[in-house]
């Protein structure tokens, strides 16, 4: 089976991504929130940069024309590839690789609110339902998911071209 170009382009960026994440993390420190705004400025990054490639290939491949649907399927696709596998390293990173780093950040979260004189069943219940490994992957699915949408929609809307010679439908 031949992979495209768009899901190597896909596996590379997330590969470069993790590669960051993890780089800067011990860089700067696990218990850092800084590592979190490296690793959201590297996935824009690899977005922005993947996802116009990926269409200017595709393009490139079909004689210098694509139409708006098929530059919107190369897009989608390398995002997809590229949240899931941050995704999937995110709950690597936080199950394996720095377990007791949301047990350091709840904490410091909990002192930062008792400071601002919220009762501690309100910073209790906020605390359980935000800070646990899944919703952290999941979140780092959907806003991939979601900046990867909508740099494709703008990367394809530019580089959108008709074929000319195409036939017309009715239709």
């Amino acid at each position: 089976m031949k992979l495209g170009l768009n899901i190597k382009l896909g596996i590379a960026a997330g590969l470069i991504n993790c590669a960051v994440w993890y780089g800067s993390a011990r860089a700067v420190g696990f218990y850092s929130l800084d590592v979190y705004g490296y690793k959201f400025y590297t996935t824009l990054l690899l977005l922005l940069t993947g996802v116009f490639i990926s269409i200017y290939f595709e393009r490139k491949s079909q004689k210098g024309f694509i139409e708006f649907k098929p530059a919107m399927k190369t897009g989608v696709l390398f995002t997809i590839i590229l949240s899931v596998m941050l995704s999937a390293f995110s709950l690597i990173y936080h199950k394996l690789i720095v377990p007791d780093a949301i047990d350091f950040f709840v904490s410091e979260e909990r002192k930062a609110w008792l400071a601002h004189n919220r009762t501690l069943e309100e910073v209790n219940k906020y605390l359980v339902e935000y800070y646990i490994p899944t919703f952290g992957a999941f979140h780092t699915l959907m806003t991939t998911l979601i900046w990867g949408i909508l740099l494709t929609l703008l990367s394809s809307a530019i580089l959108r071209k008709k074929n000319p010679m195409a036939p017309f439908s009715e239709n």
